[in-house]
């Protein structure tokens, strides 16, 4: 494995000698996306715990639990700000931008290019990554091309106010976000880091490939094998945390990740057509519809999808790998932007030879 690579950052100072993150096997929250990570600061408050009755619920429970005083707590949280900005940032993501939209925003010469020249730099490193986990380098170069475009925008919002916001002013996923918390809390308690000092985005992520603070404790690898595990500072562990939470999360070497139909959607199978890309039909249902693909290195059970085009909609069946990739973020439309990016990555590398 060759030396660490040191990636340009957005004013990050959580440091890597202290970013010794354990291992965490029982937690299995997504990661979510960044896209507007970098978007101005809005409106900020400081807070006062006990106006947020989920945030006070928090702190009952880590007094409770995690053996924390309440003045403790308290001094922590005393610097964290509620920010309405926040708050609008998770009301108005990319994701909900029909395909035809979101595609451009990911699918662009300028980000493929990039990503050619992220691969061929990094190619060692990602085909170690793939010998191990079974993840192809442009698909982890994809990835990390869509959060962070390729580790360049890491996200400079305070992770303190991100979390504390949504968990006490964001009653849709108060929760998620307050085990979240919960858990950066902890972590930055455990290795003596300023909780006022991490940068992430608007949602709570973190580094390179912006994993939560609950899947940076659970699927981060220390790649490298220098003892930390730094998805900072260290590309080498970004990459192999990537790969490593793919595989955790389903992902199948050697098989493919969608098809297109071969025609159009048969009338019949329209009710068949899923919101969400878990896998639960079956080739033989799907030839019952008379929904025709391409079933080289399908999967045993598959989604049928849609995407939003300018003229209607158009159709495809996801893979167990298709899935793999919405458990890092649950969007059909990330997904596809995710596989398409490094299809158009794979092509112009191999172009470029």
């Amino acid at each position: 494995m060759k030396k660490t690579v040191k990636m340009k950052q957005t004013n990050i100072n959580w440091k890597s000698e202290r970013l010794v993150i354990r291992f965490l096997s029982k937690a299995r929250l997504p990661v979510l996306s960044c896209a507007m990570m970098f978007a101005a600061a809005g409106q900020v408050q400081a807070v006062e715990i006990d106006q947020y009755p989920a945030l006070a619920k928090l702190v009952d429970q880590m007094v409770k639990e995690d053996g924390y005083s309440r003045a403790e707590l308290a001094s922590v949280l005393a610097d964290a700000k509620v920010d309405q900005k926040t708050i609008d940032l998770m009301n108005r993501q990319y994701e909900s931008k029909p395909w035809f939209e979101y595609r451009d925003i990911f699918i662009n010469q300028a980000r493929i290019d990039k990503g050619v020249e992220f691969y061929k730099e990094h190619k060692a490193l990602l085909e170690a990554a793939n010998e191990k986990y079974g993840v192809p380098p442009h698909v982890i170069t994809a990835l990390i091309g869509v959060e962070t475009h390729y580790g360049t925008r890491m996200g400079d919002r305070r992770v303190l106010d991100s979390l504390v916001t949504l968990t006490a002013d964001f009653p849709r996923r108060s929760k998620f976000f307050g085990s979240e918390l919960r858990q950066f809390l902890k972590t930055t308690k455990e290795e003596n880091i300023a909780a006022n000092s991490v940068l992430g985005s608007f949602a709570g992520a973190i580094g390179i490939p912006q994993f939560m603070p609950t899947s940076y404790e659970a699927y981060s690898v220390d790649f490298n094998g220098n003892g930390k595990r730094d998805l900072v500072n260290e590309l080498e562990d970004a990459v192999g945390s990537v790969a490593n939470y793919l595989k955790v999360h389903g992902w199948r070497r050697g098989q493919a990740v969608f098809a297109s139909l071969s025609g159009s959607l048969p009338a019949g199978a329209k009710d068949s057509v899923a919101k969400r890309a878990k896998p639960k039909q079956t080739a033989a249902e799907l030839e019952n519809l008379g929904v025709s693909y391409n079933k080289n290195g399908a999967s045993e059970k598959m989604a049928l999808l849609s995407l939003s085009q300018k003229n209607g909609k158009s159709y495809f069946v996801g893979f167990r790998n298709f899935y793999a990739i919405t458990r890092y973020n649950p969007s059909i439309n990330y997904a596809m932007a995710v596989t398409e990016l490094s299809m158009q990555i794979e092509a112009k590398a191999r172009a470029s030879n």
